[in-house]
């Protein structure tokens, strides 16, 4: 159907016998939806089929021999998408429109804001841009600070449901681009789904959301600080984080004092918005609505509207003023005062919250330095030999393996992938294999099927489900280990592909830019390991872009830095916290909480010694805090 963004069909007779599979795909087979099987057979007898990206769509059933009876397929329905509707998936961008951005991972390296910073999906049709924002409790509550006009289609639905419309919203953490001389799609796997509505004042833009599920500590979320003085304008320069168009963070830099002013539209409040005159460095786009403005301090001091700005021009934007948020009667929750200073401190500004302390450490693994001396390719194999060396070739070589050291003990959490453009044959998948000590069988610790999927919302169930990511360009993906594995020493994380295939999966490998040792290795036909270096075709020293997420292991009792030696240590027996320590009787109040900040438990001390926590999840590491008077001591404790 030329033209079609998208197009879906309608089963009106559908019985599978079990064994045979239904698939939908594009031409390109970017796009594969299924297998369908007998499981999908319904009392009609119908089954509906979501929109399928492009203007061309192919539909196979396969049938084993020997089924119970032959399939009953009819298609009553075509229907050609003119309006774009499929589920929105984050972008990459345009580099014509948006040469003047630079990503945030290239210019902004070390900021703590760039993980407050998320890239928010409404109803899988809209993108816009948001921030974690912190409170004056610094307890983590996951409060997400963006735009009204994102929830209600830039004001054209004058009776939104802000309720509905904010639990369809989907956050996307740390979409950004890994390699900055590559242009390529962030990793998608990072999502919290579903929002409430916290506070709304729609004729100022602002909207306060709370996300319904605080965000894992291997996020690494952080909850931006705030300003909500009306002299915020004069600290600057100002930083802009957003994703223009769905696409990787990227960044803004003003050096120029805001005004207070109107936005250029009668829908908001007279004076209600921060100008900003022209930007120094970036622009911002569709898509960078909601964004947050950063002062010199790294505070939010407001989000974004709108505004004329484009890489072609230097016209302003306007972005909401968060103090004049602070005290107005919202449409809908509580004041944005009550939000942000729960306990009604009077404080105008807060400083950021930083749930993961420092020496709890979660971070990638890397034998390379793809922003650096290295760079990223794909190797080709020398004749007579064809394909990449490191994915389907003509070598039939199968799986291919990268080598890491951890001297201490730690968890490995999951892993990173940079992979180039490929196909992917129904979703079938690309098995990952973690080795310890050495490339064995025996020694393999974990196996996961790698299926490339994002988190959507589907307009019709209300719901939100996986779709199949497109992978028509270089991609980062993450892949999360099911289970807790501890780790120390050698390590290998393997990938491994399938003959005969009509996919092609190929991960980028480094070209080193000096003299290092290789990393890499590979299983011949013979089934032995080989190092890159011995390559019969093309030997190299190399590494994979294969980066995996680690956290260091806390051990069960850690010494205060109090003079009087306190210590406290679970015991699992009891499932009680036990303080060591001649002051324990000077405690009043012990809190404990989660990694990510969340208070779970807080207990009125009358001198004990030991606090029993068999109410609180087992498996997880907590942080005690325990109060005497102003004073106060933190501990971490690992609850195993």
């Amino acid at each position: 159907s030329q033209g079609a963004y998208s197009i879906n069909v309608f089963f009106s007779d559908y019985h599978l016998p079990e064994g045979g599979k239904l698939f939908l795909y594009n031409s390109d087979r970017s796009h594969v939806i299924g297998s369908f099987t007998h499981e999908n057979n319904s009392e009609n007898n119908i089954l509906p089929i979501r929109p399928v990206q492009g203007d061309e769509i192919i539909v196979e059933y396969q049938e084993p021999k020997n089924v119970a009876f032959e399939a009953r397929l009819k298609i009553s329905e075509v229907n050609h998408d003119y309006r774009d509707l499929l589920n929105y998936e984050p972008k990459i961008e345009a580099p014509s429109s948006m040469s003047c951005m630079p990503d945030i991972l290239c210019q902004n390296k070390d900021d703590k804001n760039n993980r407050s910073s998320v890239l928010i999906t409404i109803n899988g049709t809209t993108a816009c841009s948001g921030a974690l924002i912190n409170n004056t409790n610094n307890d983590g509550t996951p409060l997400l600070l963006t735009a009204v006009h994102c929830l209600n289609n830039s004001f054209t639905n004058p009776n939104v449901d802000y309720t509905l419309r904010a639990g369809s919203v989907i956050c996307f953490f740390n979409y950004n681009k890994p390699v900055c001389k590559l242009r390529m799609k962030g990793s998608e796997e990072m999502t919290v789904a579903g929002t409430t509505p916290a506070s709304i004042a729609i004729k100022n833009d602002m909207a306060l959301l709370q996300l319904k599920e605080t965000p894992p500590d291997y996020y690494k979320p952080y909850y931006a600080g705030w300003n909500a003085d009306s002299t915020a304008r004069k600290n600057l320069p100002f930083i802009n984080i957003h994703h223009p168009s769905g696409s990787v963070a990227k960044y803004g830099y003003s050096g120029k004092e805001l005004s207070l002013s109107d936005f250029e539209t009668d829908l908001f409040n007279p004076n209600s918005h921060w100008k900003v005159q022209f930007w120094d460095i970036g622009s911002t786009a569709n898509g960078s609505s909601g964004s947050p403005l950063f002062n010199n301090e790294g505070l939010i001091v407001g989000g974004l509207s709108g505004g004329g700005s484009l890489c072609s021009n230097s016209l302003p934007d306007y972005f909401f003023a968060l103090h004049k948020s602070w005290e107005y009667t919202p449409d809908v929750g509580e004041l944005l005062k009550n939000c942000l200073d729960p306990n009604n401190t009077g404080a105008m500004r807060c400083n950021g919250f930083d749930p993961s302390p420092e020496d709890y450490s979660i971070f990638r693994l890397s034998n390379s330095d793809y922003n650096g001396s290295d760079s990223l390719v794909i190797s080709k194999l020398n004749a007579p030999g064809s394909g990449p060396v490191f994915g389907h070739n003509s070598l039939m070589t199968t799986e291919y393996a990268e080598e890491f050291n951890v001297d201490n003990l730690s968890e490995i959490i999951g892993t990173y992938l940079i992979t180039s453009t490929y196909s992917l044959n129904f979703g079938a998948g690309v098995k990952i294999n973690l080795y310890q000590n050495s490339l064995s069988p025996e020694n393999i610790m974990a196996t996961e099927v790698f299926l490339p999927r994002y988190a959507g919302y589907d307009n019709t169930s209300e719901s939100f489900i996986e779709y199949l990511k497109s992978m028509g360009s270089s991609t980062e993906s993450f892949i999360k280990f099911s289970n807790k594995i501890d780790l120390k020493g050698k390590f290998y994380i393997s990938y491994s592909i399938a003959y005969p295939s009509s996919y092609t999966f190929i991960v980028y490998n480094a070209l080193f830019g000096s003299e290092k040792a290789n990393t890499t290795w590979y299983k011949n036909t013979q089934g032995n390991w080989i190092k890159a270096t011995e390559h019969p075709n093309a030997p190299m020293s190399t590494s994979l872009a294969i980066e995996p997420l680690i956290r260091y292991k806390n051990p069960t009792g850690i010494t205060q830095t109090r003079k009087d030696k306190s210590q406290i240590f679970y015991n699992k027996a009891t499932q009680e916290l036990l303080f060591e320590t001649e002051n324990a009787d000077k405690i009043d109040t012990i809190e404990i909480y989660s990694v990510t900040g969340r208070l779970m438990k807080r207990i009125k001390n009358q001198g004990n010694h030991t606090v029993n926590i068999s109410d609180l999840p087992k498996e997880n590491i907590f942080i005690v805090k325990c109060i005497s008077g102003n004073d106060i001591t933190t501990n971490k404790v690992a609850v195993f």
